[in-house]
């Protein structure tokens, strides 16, 4: 988060005040080394339906010392919440804003990969587009982040494979290209999440005639850059965190763009190295404190998120 390009000065002088005064003093937003720390948060319908729920999220928030979150605008019942209640994204983006916390929308379906549902993904795009054209500055989003799995579809273990993943190349092209373009692009962010697994040799990919792991591939396509879903619940060593994002981090440096790490806290038995569900806040605080220290020097280093909010809040000390 470039916060010269979010707010002048006079404001982020009188945020930092706010955070002297109000926060405790053991507190901090943003990572150790000053990156984003990040949530998912994936129910509207629970987390910002109420004026209780929507100042729980952001004190818990605040206690996390969490500067951003990624919160869900899609589908309840018959038509995305946006749609439907776009009055309590309006008060819950107030709230976080004047709390010093980032809020970009977030949504996603593996069948968004698939060219005949794209329409959905941009849908959804607009959707944000057309409520931050209507609300006021301290009402709009910061961006918006895209979990599109294409690896869930039934093609993707078949022979359709590589066509499944020309087509997510290609839709994720057209998102982009609309966020960035001139008219349109001011501090407005895209992302998309990934998996780290997607700079593996079983996934090189051809496209566009070049031939690269399919994580390049991604983060050439995205100019804002991803977040990965580094899930595993150890820093260093083989098959660690940090063992399965260093491509990513090193390829993002190459191309200037940016990775945010993320990691998963809600149960997922019997996958237990995936999740700090087992080990609790505190181990995963240490371990993301060693990640922070590792890239902190790093130029695509643009911080951490945590998977979710529910879990999150739920999790062993």
């Amino acid at each position: 988060m470039k916060l010269s390009k979010k707010i002048g000065w006079l404001t982020g002088l009188c945020v930092m005040a706010f955070v002297f005064v109000f926060l405790p003093g053991n507190t901090s937003a943003e990572t150790a080394s000053g990156k984003d720390k990040a949530m998912w948060a994936w129910f509207p319908n629970e987390d910002i339906n109420t004026e209780e729920s929507r100042e729980e999220m952001v004190s818990f928030a605040e206690e996390k010392g969490v500067n951003v979150i990624y919160l869900n605008i899609g589908a309840r019942e018959d038509l995305p919440y946006i749609q439907k209640h776009p009055e309590q994204y309006k008060a819950f983006i107030q709230l976080a804003h004047a709390n010093g916390i980032e809020v970009h929308a977030l949504d996603g379906a593996a069948e968004w990969a698939l060219a005949e549902n794209r329409h959905v993904a941009l849908s959804r795009l607009f959707d944000v587009l057309d409520y931050n054209r209507t609300v006021g500055e301290d009402e709009k989003f910061d961006g918006i982040q895209f979990d599109i799995e294409p690896y869930l579809l039934d093609e993707w273990d078949t022979d359709e494979r590589t066509e499944v993943i020309d087509q997510y190349l290609k839709g994720l092209h057209v998102i982009d290209s609309i966020v960035q373009s001139p008219r349109m692009k001011s501090d407005f962010e895209f992302m998309v999440a990934m998996p780290f697994w997607f700079d593996g040799d079983k996934y090189e990919t051809t496209y566009k005639g070049v031939t690269k792991p399919l994580s390049d591939h991604v983060m050439d396509t995205v100019d804002d850059g991803v977040a990965i879903m580094a899930y595993r619940d150890f820093a260093e060593g083989k098959d660690s965190i940090s063992y399965h994002t260093e491509h990513e981090i090193n390829y993002a440096n190459q191309i200037g763009s940016e990775v945010i790490l993320g990691v998963e806290t809600q149960y997922l038995e019997p996958y237990e190295k995936v999740s700090f569900f087992e080990e609790g806040e505190a181990y995963m605080d240490e371990q993301l404190h060693i990640l922070d220290k590792l890239y902190e020097n790093e130029p695509s280093y643009a911080g951490q998120a945590i998977h979710k909010y529910q879990s999150y809040q739920t999790m062993k000390p």
